[in-house]
This record gives C-alpha cells, structure tokens and sequence, in this order.
C-alpha cells in the first residue's frame, strides 16, 4: 500500500511539474524570468498566450487574477506570464519608453520577450505561428510596444485597461486586436492626457493618446473597415472594424461601469470597479482562438 502511494505521489509531483515550470535566462548580463503553465508533451505544437502584468505586479499576481490556468488546460494552450524589471519587493514594470523610468531604467524589455519567445518555440513545443500577447494598464503598454516593433512574431494581442503614448512608428504588418477598456477608468483614461491618479501621473512621462486616436491608428495599420459594426449589450459597447483585403479585424470593447483592473476582479482601490460584465482571461481567448492560425 505504501508503494502503491509512493508511486501515486511521484506521477503526481510528475504531472505538476510537467503543467507549471520557472524559465530564468539570462538577457544581457541580467536574470530574467517567466513562469510557464499547461506544456504540451505529445507532438503537435499549441499556441501560447503570453501574459503581462501590470505595474505594480509581478508574474505570480498576474496569474492568480487573471485565471488563465483553468482555461488553458480546457482549451489546449500554453500560458505564460511574463515578469518585467524589479523596482520594489514583488513589484514590477515594463519599460514602454514612458512610464515609471526612474524604476525600470533602460531594461530591454523587447531583447526580453523576443528571447521568451524563442525559449518557448526551441524548447516548449510552441507554434511560431500562434503566438499572442495580452497583459492588463502596463503590462497592457508594453503589449502595444512590443507588437509595433514585432509585428512578424505576433498572431494577435489584446491590450487591457492600457492606453498608448505615441503613433509615431507603424508595426511592419497587421496584427489583429481587441482593445478592452472602462470608461470609468481614472488611471487611463480612455480620453487621453495624464492619469488622474496622481501616484500613477507623477511617473508618467507623456500624455496617453486617447482611446479614440488608438482605435483610429490599428483600424489604418490593419486595413480594417473605416465603419465599424457596433454591438450594445448591457454595460457594453463592442465595435468591430471587419477586415478588408490583406486585413486583419480590429475590435474595441468599452464597458460603461467598468473602471481600472482586470475584468472580473475585485477592486484593490477606492472608487475604482474593474470591468465585471464578463471575465478577462475568457473575453481574450474567444477573441485569440478565433484568430488561430493552421
């Protein structure tokens, strides 16, 4: 019997350790890390989903908010949350340029995300083809970095709660997206400027650009259609600009009592509900599976 619970036991911790593993590597001369969870082990490849924090949080925090785990065993896909540059214990940052510069410095936040994503192709059974990006306020930031710079390695993404600073550079292709976004949202608000926040506005660096100008700049980088369909549905406004030829879809979700955080949360401040009319990690994935490429 004690034999039989030994083995129990091993093909447990087993099993455990094949769904969830620490990645550290180095990028340049600094130790970066992310946590991977729901490896594939037989022979085709999966997509993988790439998680990004915010900018207070660190890998771990993203996952137990988000539920990303749960769904991504239901639904065949690799997970991943990415950890950006320490600044205080068990907080991060992205370096998107504009944001919190005196805590990130000039982390290379891009050398890192283009090594993860080597790592997880070379070595984690992963489809180069189907590989998205999402991460919520910051980690949404870099979200929109990283695909204006790497647009070739990304089969979609989905900013949450973010906001973008410049539209100066265009990515090299279309890169579908869903924007999602609180119209109550006092940290980044969706008509741009500075947050109004003041602990978020004293390490801000440059105005957002409003939620409308973003929408306009990935409508014409994506070769959407300049009209959108609109879809109200309780709290919540959905515009989806269709793709025209050699275009990929364009799709903004604003919740009207939907405030900072990522949906389907608590709130961690006052005066401040996340979007709670559906949660994010399921909105995100019906939006990346229907972009799945074979």
């Amino acid at each position: 019997m004690k034999t039989l619970c030994f083995a129990f036991l091993f093909m447990f911790s087993f099993l455990a350790f094949a769904q969830e593993k620490e990645l550290t590597w180095m990028v340049g001369s600094v130790k970066r890390r992310a946590i991977l969870v729901n490896q594939q082990t037989g022979e085709r490849l999966w997509p993988a989903v790439i998680v990004l924090h915010g900018g207070n949080g660190s890998a771990e925090n993203q996952r137990r908010r988000t539920g990303f785990d749960e769904l991504a065993k239901k639904e065949n896909f690799t997970v991943v949350y990415a950890e950006g540059t320490s600044w205080r214990p068990g907080m991060h940052a992205w370096n998107t340029g504009y944001l919190l510069r005196r805590q990130v410095g000039e982390a290379d936040d891009i050398g890192y995300l283009d090594s993860l994503i080597d790592i997880l192709i070379k070595e984690h059974r992963i489809d180069p083809k189907n590989v998205f990006m999402t991460g919520g306020s910051n980690g949404a930031m870099m979200t929109f970095v990283y695909a204006i710079n790497r647009a070739d390695r990304l089969a979609g993404i989905a900013p949450v709660v973010g906001a973008m600073f410049s539209l100066d550079k265009k990515p090299s292709r279309p890169v579908p997206i869903l924007m999602i976004n609180g119209k109550l949202d006092n940290e980044i608000p969706i008509e741009g400027g500075m947050s109004r926040n003041p602990l978020v506005r004293r390490g801000q660096h440059a105005p957002y650009k409003s939620l409308d100008e973003t929408i306009s700049f990935w409508v014409s980088v994506n070769h959407s259609e300049e009209l959108p369909t609109v879809q109200t549905s309780g709290s919540l406004i959905i515009k989806k600009f269709s793709k025209k030829e050699n275009g990929v879809e364009t799709i903004s979700v604003v919740d009207s009592s939907g405030g900072h955080g990522w949906p389907g949360t608590e709130s961690r401040r006052d005066n401040n509900v996340p979007i709670q009319s559906f949660k994010g990690a399921e909105k995100v994935w019906e939006f990346f599976k229907s972009q799945l490429r074979n």
